[in-house]
This record gives C-alpha cells, sequence and structure tokens, in this order.
C-alpha cells in the first residue's frame, strides 16, 4: 500500500478496528512526519525501522495490542521526534536510552504498559518536555535526584501506579511551570515537601496511596492560588489541616481521606465557595461541625466525614447547599433526631448517616421531594417509629438500609413500588406482621436482610420471584408454614438464612423438599436452617447435588432422623465446606468416610444426635481442621490414630464428651496437636463467637468478634477412659480449657501440668487419681476453675497465686488432702498458705460451638462461632474477667454487614 507513496507527510488511521502487524513498506515513506494508528487492534512488536523515518515529528500508536520490548536503536535516527504516545499497549522492558537523544521531544506517554526498572535520569536531558506520562507501569527504586533539574518547561508530570519508593526529589520543584502532578499509588515516603508551595502554577496535585507521614507543613499552600484539585488520601499525614490551604480560593476538590489528621473540622472551609467535593473521611476528627461551615459553598455536591469522631447535631446550613448529591456521616457520634430540612436537598441521591447516635423518628416528610434518591443509609441508630411513606416515593432507591435501629410497625405494601432497589436491610429492628407479598415486585433486588424483627406468617410465594436474589436472610423470627419448594428459583442465590423460625418441611420428601429444589443455586455458598423444629424428615442423598461453592451448611436442631448420606461429602473433591453442623438432630448410624473429600473443612459438629461409630481417626487427613464436636453420642472403642501427614495437627477444639469411648489416653493423639503448642499461620478469616453461659440456670449470651487465635479446648468427660494422663498433655502450652471429669483415670496429675500456662479451666474430678497435687499448678496464673473433687489424691494442697482464690468444693472427696481451704489440717511440717475468695458451686463443664456468617458488601466472609460455655459455677466473676481480657469487642448482632 506503501510502496508507492515517496511523498506521503501525513497518515491518520486511528479510531478504526485494523488488526494485524504494522506493514514494513510504511517505513519507506522517507518524508512521514506525522503518522497516527491509534486506537486500533495492531499487534506484534514494534518495528525497529521506525528509526528510518528521520523526518518524523509526532507518532502515534496508543491503544493496540503491540507487544514486547521498544527496539533499543529505535530513537537513534529521530531528531525531530516531538510527541511520542505508546500508552495502552503490552510494551515491556526497560525505556531505551536512545529515546533521550530526540532533543525536541515536548511530550512523552508511555503509560498502562508493562514497563519496568528504574526511571532514567536521562530524561532529564529534554530541556523541551512539556508532558511526561509513564503512569501504571512497573517502574521502581527512587526517582532519579537530579531529573528535574533541567527541565524549565515541564507543565505536567504523571508517574502513578508504580513502585517507586524514597522521597520526592527537591529539584522537582524547580520546574516552576507545572501544573500537573501525580505521584499516586507508590511507596514514595517521607514528609511532604514544604518546597510544593513554590510551584505558583499549580492547579492539580495527586499524592494519594503513598508512605507519606508527619504534619502537612503550615505554609504549603500560601502561595498556590490556582490550586483546584489536592488528594492527599491513604497516607500517615499527622496534626491538623493547615489554616493556609483556605487561601487557595479555586479549590474544586479536597480528598484526605484514610490519614490520621485531627482537631476540629476548620470553619474556614466556607471560604472555599468553588469548592464541590470534600472528602475527610476515615480521620480523627472530633467535635462538632461548625455551625456556619456551609453557608458559603453554594457549589457543595459531594461531603463525606465518615468514620471520625464528630458529634453534635447536624448544622442547618448544610441545608443551604441546594447542589448537594451525596452526603457521607457514616460512623461518628452525631446525635439527635434527622433534620427534616435533609428534604430540601432535591438533587441528593446518596444519603450516608449510619453508625451514629441518632434518635427519634424519622421525619414523616423527609423523602417528599428526594426523587433522585438513590442510597440510603440509617442504620446503626437509635430511630424508632415507623418507616414513612414518603420513602416509596423515592422511585430511584437501590440501596436501602434501616439495620439496626428500633423501627417497629408492619413492613408497608408500598415497598413493592420501589422497583429499582438491589439491597435491601430492614434486619435487627421490631417490625411485625408478615413479609407484604408486594415484595416479589423488586425484581432487580440482590440482597434481603429482614432477620430479627418480630415477623409471622409465612414466606410470601412472591419472593421466588426474585431472580436475582444473592442474599436472603429471614432468621430469627416467628415464620410459619411450609418452606417453599420455589426457592429454588433464586438461581444466583449465594447465602440462604432461615434459622431460628417454626417453619417445616419434610426433607425426605423429593417433592416438596425445598433442600432438593435448591441444588438449582449453583452459587450457593451458605445456608442455615438451623433450629427450626418442625422440619423433619431425613437428609435426602440429593443433597450431594447442592452447590460446589458451599461453603456453610447448619441443618442443627430441628428434627432430622435417619442417617447422615454418604452423598454429603460428594459435592465434588474440590468442594469449599468450611463448616459443617448437624447437631441437636436425631440422626443415628455412622459418619460417612465421604466427609474426607472436605478438605477445606475447619469445623464439624454432629453433637447431641443418636451417632454409634468408633473414633473416627481418618478426619485427621483434613489439614484445616480445628473444632471436632462429637458430644453426646454413642461413639465407642478406644480413640486410634491415623499415621496420616496431618492427623489432626490444626484441631484447637476437641469435645469427645458424653460418649462411650473407651481405653487409655493416647499419647500420640495428643503430640498431634500441634496448633495447641504453637502458634500457627492461619488463613485470613474472620471469626465471631457466641458464648453461652448457665449460671445457676441463667443464660447469658455474649457475641465477640474477635480474631484468630479461637478458644482452645478439649473435652473427654463422662466417657470410660482409663490409665495414666499422658505427659503429652503438658505439652499443649496454648490450651485454655482442659476437662477430663468422669472417667477411670488412675495414677498422678503430671507435673508436666505445669506448663499449661494459657489453661484458664482445669476439671479432674471424678475420676481415680492419686499422689498429690503437684506444687508446678501454681505457675498457672490464668487459672480460674479448678476441680480436682472426688479422687484419692493426697496430702497439702498447694497455696499461692491462683490456689488462693479456690475453694474447698475444688478439692471435697479427697480424703488425704490437707490444708487450706479444706478444714482438715496438715502436718507442721508442710503448711499451706492461707485460702481466699468467693464460694462457687458446682461442676462441670461443656463446650459447644455455633456460627456466624459475615457480609461485606456482595462479598461474604464466613466465621465460624466455636464457642458455647457452660460452666455450671457459682458466680461467674471470673468468667467475665476471662471475657474481658481475651475475647473484646462484644457486638450486639451476629451478623456483620460493611456499609460503604
Amino acid at each position: 500500500m506503501f510502496d508507492q507513496l515517496p511523498r506521503l507527510q501525513q497518515l491518520y488511521l486511528e479510531g478504526n478496528k485494523l488488526s494485524g502487524k504494522i506493514p514494513l513498506g510504511l517505513f519507506k515513506c522517507k518524508e512521514l512526519e506525522y503518522i497516527s494508528l491509534a486506537d486500533n487492534r495492531l499487534e506484534g512488536i514494534l518495528p525497529k525501522e521506525i528509526g528510518n523515518l528521520t523526518m518524523l515529528t509526532n507518532l502515534y500508536l496508543g491503544n493496540n495490542l503491540l507487544e514486547g520490548e521498544i527496539p533499543s536503536n529505535m530513537f537513534d535516527h529521530l531528531p525531530k521526534l516531538q510527541q511520542l504516545y505508546l500508552e495502552g499497549n503490552k510494551l515491556s522492558g526497560k525505556i531505551p536510552l536512545g529515546l533521550f537523544k530526540c532533543k525536541e521531544l515536548v511530550f512523552i506517554s508511555l503509560a498502562d504498559n508493562r514497563l519496568e526498572g528504574i526511571i532514567p535520569k536521562e530524561i532529564g536531558n529534554l530541556t523541551m518536555l512539556t508532558k511526561l506520562y509513564l503512569y501504571n507501569n512497573l517502574f521502581e527504586g527512587e526517582i532519579p535526584s537530579n531529573m528535574f533539574d533541567r527541565l524549565p518547561r515541564l507543565q505536567e508530570l504523571y508517574l502513578e501506579g508504580n513502585k517507586l519508593s524514597g522521597k520526592i526529589p527537591l529539584g522537582l520543584f524547580k520546574c516552576k511551570e507545572l501544573e500537573y502532578i501525580s505521584l499516586a499509588d507508590n511507596r514514595l515516603e517521607g514528609i511532604l515537601p514544604k518546597e510544593i508551595g513554590n510551584l505558583t502554577m499549580l492547579t492539580n496535585l495527586y499524592l494519594y496511596n503513598n508512605l507519606f507521614e508527619g504534619e502537612i507543613p503550615s505554609n504549603m499552600f500560601d502561595h498556590l492560588p490556582g490550586l483546584q484539585q489536592l488528594y492527599l488520601e491513604g497516607n500517615k499525614l499527622s496534626g491538623k489541616i493547615p489554616l493556609g490551604l483556605f487561601k487557595c480560593k479555586e479549590l474544586v476538590f479536597i480528598s484526605l481521606v484514610d490519614n490520621r489528621l485531627e482537631g476540629i473540622l476548620p470553619k474556614e472551609i466556607g471560604n472555599l465557595t468553588m469548592l464541590r467535593s470534600l472528602y475527610l473521611d476515615n480521620n480523627l476528627f472530633e467535635g462538632e461541625i461548625p455551625s456556619n461551615l456551609f453557608d458559603h459553598l453554594p457549589r457543595l455536591q459531594q461531603l463525606y466525614l465518615k468514620g471520625n469522631k464528630l458529634s453534635g447535631k447536624i448544622p442547618l446550613g448544610l441545608f443551604k447547599c441546594k447542589e448537594l448529591e451525596e452526603i457521607g456521616f457514616s460512623y461518628n457520634r452525631l446525635e439527635g433526631i434527622l433534620p427534616k430540612e435533609i428534604g430540601n436537598l432535591t438533587m441528593l441521591k446518596t444519603l450516608y448517616l449510619d453508625v451514629n447516635l441518632f434518635e427519634g423518628e424519622i421525619p414523616s416528610d423527609m423523602f417528599d421531594h428526594l426523587s433522585r434518591l438513590q442510597v440510603l443509609f440509617l442504620g446503626g441508630n437509635k430511630l424508632s417509629g415507623k418507616i414513612p411513606l414518603g420513602l416509596f416515593k423515592c422511585k430511584e432507591l437501590e440501596d436501602i438500609s434501616l439495620a439496626p435501629n428500633r423501627l417497629e410497625g408492619i413492613l408497608p405494601k408500598e415497598i413493592g413500588n420501589l422497583t429499582m432497589l438491589r439491597s435491601l436491610y430492614l434486619d435487627n429492628n421490631l417490625f411485625k406482621g408478615v413479609i407484604p407479598h408486594q415484595i416479589g415486585n423488586l425484581l432487580n433486588l440482590e440482597q434481603l436482610f429482614l432477620s430479627n424483627n418480630l415477623l409471622k406468617g409465612h414466606i410470601p410465594p412472591s419472593i421466588s420471584n426474585l431472580t436475582r436474589l444473592e442474599y436472603l436472610f429471614l432468621s430469627n423470627n416467628t415464620l410459619t408454614g411450609h418452606i417453599p419448594i420455589t426457592l429454588g428459583n433464586l438461581r444466583y442465590l449465594k447465602a440462604l438464612d432461615i434459622a431460628n423460625n417454626d417453619l417445616s418441611s419434610t426433607l425426605s420428601s423429593s417433592k416438596s423438599s425445598f433442600l432438593s429444589a435448591l441444588a438449582n443455586c449453583s452459587d450457593l455458598a451458605y445456608l442455615s436452617f438451623a433450629r427450626n423444629p418442625l422440619i423433619s424428615g431425613y437428609l435426602p442423598a440429593s443433597i450431594g447435588n447442592l452447590s460446589v461453592s458451599l461453603l456453610y451448611f447448619d441443618a442443627s436442631s430441628c428434627s432430622i432422623s435417619g442417617r447422615i448420606p454418604g452423598e454429603i461429602g460428594n459435592w465434588n473433591p474440590n468442594n469449599k465446606l468450611r463448616y459443617l453442623a448437624l447437631n441437636e438432630n436425631q440422626l443415628e448410624g455412622i459418619l460417612p468416610l465421604s466427609l474426607i473429600n472436605c478438605r477445606e473443612l475447619v469445623l464439624l459438629n454432629v453433637a447431641n444426635n443418636f451417632l454409634s461409630d468408633t473414633f473416627p481417626h481418618w478426619l485427621g487427613m483434613l489439614p484445616k481442621l480445628q473444632a471436632l464436636i462429637l458430644r453426646s453420642n454413642r461413639f465407642h472403642g478406644s480413640i486410634q490414630v491415623s499415621s496420616t501427614t496431618f492427623s489432626f495437627s490444626r484441631l484447637q477444639m476437641v469435645d469427645l464428651s458424653h460418649n462411650d469411648f473407651t481405653g487409655l489416653l493416647p499419647t500420640e493423639f495428643f503430640q498431634n496437636l500441634k496448633a495447641l503448642k504453637e502458634e500457627v499461620g492461619h488463613e485470613y478469616d474472620l471469626l465471631s463467637y457466641s458464648v453461652l453461659l448457665t449460671i445457676k440456670g441463667l443464660v447469658l449470651e455474649f457475641k465477640i468478634k474477635v480474631s484468630m487465635p479461637i478458644f482452645t479446648s478439649i473435652d473427654l468427660s463422662d466417657n470410660g477412659f482409663h490409665g495414666e494422663i499422658p505427659k503429652a498433655v503438658g505439652e499443649l502450652r496454648l490450651l485454655h480449657a482442659l476437662n477430663l471429669s468422669n472417667n477411670c483415670l488412675t495414677g498422678p496429675i503430671p507435673t508436666s501440668f505445669g506448663n499449661l500456662t494459657a489453661l484458664e479451666s482445669l476439671d479432674l474430678s471424678f475420676n481415680k487419681l492419686s499422689g498429690r497435687i503437684p506444687s508446678e499448678l501454681t505457675n498457672l496464673t490464668f487459672l480460674e476453675v479448678l476441680r480436682l473433687s472426688n479422687n484419692n489424691l493426697v496430702g497439702p494442697i498447694p497455696s499461692g497465686k491462683q490456689f488462693d482464690t479456690f475453694e474447698d468444693d475444688s478439692y471435697l472427696g479427697n480424703l488425704g488432702l490437707c490444708g487450706l481451704p479444706l478444714p482438715k489440717e496438715c502436718n507442721n511440717d508442710e503448711i499451706p498458705e492461707p485460702a481466699q475468695d468467693e464460694k462457687d458451686n458446682g461442676n462441670g463443664i461443656a463446650f459447644i460451638w455455633k456460627l456466624a456468617m459475615m457480609g461485606y458488601g456482595c462479598g461474604i466472609v464466613l466465621g465460624i462461632s466455636m464457642a458455647y460455655i457452660v460452666f455450671t459455677i457459682g458466680r461467674p466473676w471470673w468468667l467475665v474477667r476471662m471475657i474481658e481480657r481475651d475475647l473484646r469487642n462484644t457486638v450486639s448482632s451476629w451478623f456483620a454487614k460493611k456499609r460503604k
């Protein structure tokens, strides 16, 4: 095509769908000055023959599929080249040094490629350069210190999205004509140079997502009159906002998000009359929002103050900002009633007021004129009363969260008017009545949360119309009736929770079982129908057809009978099941060997059934198993340990109590519990422990959000174990609770128990242990509960430290013991210290585990709520201390959602 075009000077073919390689004949056109082949689908490597076009001034090859390295000699004979656009390809390697022989270069863009190495200092030789775009590559190392010394004409510098480190070179601030600087998304560090203030032509400064720290220089903004956009978010900046910033009267956009800035919000923000966007989220600002801050901000459109410590009321001046589209005040300490004046902001699209201290009713007319409203988050407050019907006039609404609050009344049928709705969070309120069938009109709905209310009646069949639904949570209500088989129509369903209701279903019926129908939901990851006592029948073989994505399966506390089907572990050899709870049912038979396919399994709970089997030693092959609960079944025989690679190495909770196990306590089993000996690495996970305490008939529930490590325990009580306690038990230094009571164990208490430094509860009662109580046990400074009663122990009771807190019921039934707190005195050669503390009564420790799931936006993070600890002891002072120390951050809801 180009062979007979010797005089061709300009070629414009950009913005088409051209493919293939650049024809070599093009480079015979020796008079070519201008080439533009941008925005096509050209591929291959850059032809080195480009270097033959010695008259070339402009080369535009951006946004194609070119790859490989830039030819090293391509620029050696292009002395007139002024503009070079190679952005948006797949070019790799380093920038060839020959490029810097092109002394006439004014504009370089190599952005959005895969170029690497350090940025060449030779860029500084291009004294005519005005614009340099190297963003979104793989450049690393420090920016050369002298790179900018001879670039007096530089106006735009874009280096964001690389791996650059070190400090900003001070030579940059010699470039007095700079208007745009973007060094964002790198690893730059140090304090912000005050010399930025010398760039009097600067309009845009982007330094976000780096490692800058310290205070913002107080005079940095004194001479930047033209500054329009300032992005400093995602650093470690501290101190107060310098007042000089508010001299920059042209500012349109400010983002200081995700830093450590503090103090009160400066009222001088109100001087920036051109301001449209203000983002100050996730800092340490406190105090009230200045009452006059918004009086002169008529153009303000976005206002985000989330995640600070702001208090007081929303200033009424805010509602003078008639162009406001987005308000974010979440996660502060704002209080009072919601201002009805919010309804004056007719341009409003997004309103985040969640997790504050707002109270009272939602103003009845607040939504009457908010026809553009798309997102409404009011959860985590103390709002009461009913949902105002005006809300359902906001036909553009896509996301609503009113959870948790104290809202009441029935769910209005007008909810069906919001046909654009994608997520609806009304959980953790006091709504009553039935779920309106009009909810089936919300055909775009993806998330529906109605848990923890007072709802009754049936699950409306119309819910099955919501074919885009991904999350359906109806748990903890008083819903009745049959579970609709049509839930299987929700093909995109990822999580279904209908636990804690009075719903019914016969699982074994292939025609009416919702469980069989859910096989259509190929993305189902979370399924709980626990604590519905009217769900009966046996688990069908079709359970094997459930999603291979299933992470959580909870069918506990129903009325399920029969055997556990072998198909339950046959979802796929690569299935992802992490939590399986079938406890509190009427299951019988054995544990299916197919569970060995569940390589991701973390918790298995089959407590309180009628299972009859030997110890499932083959579960030791599961590399991630942390909790094994077989309590209150008919397991029998001795505990055998398999010679596998893992063999329970991650196990941290073991409950085999109330079974018919016999034989010796196996030394090898305890030796394999590596996770109880040393800290082991865990995959990132969020765990929620629900701790139920039974104190003299009073049940207290503590819901605690914690991270690893979990509460560790071994409970082998109420079996028929005999022989001595293995010394290897004393190696489990991370163990919190040990219960071997009500067996036939003999011999001494191992002195190695003195190494169990994390132990908080020890129950060896009702055995045939003999010998003295080892003095080494006084080393257990966290020990809160000790039960040694009804054994054959002799000698003086150790004294000091925790032993001074135990009462006589810890030792009763040991006729040979002496010393306080028992009335029997010891011989004069060894008298124990006096004991002191409150009396607590009872004995026995049992452990039950539950699970909680945490949803983040549209995602899902599973948590294993392994814990309910039932201690039948006296006053719970010691246990409260234990919880406060080790399991902090009590939360009021077992399902936590991340809000924007």
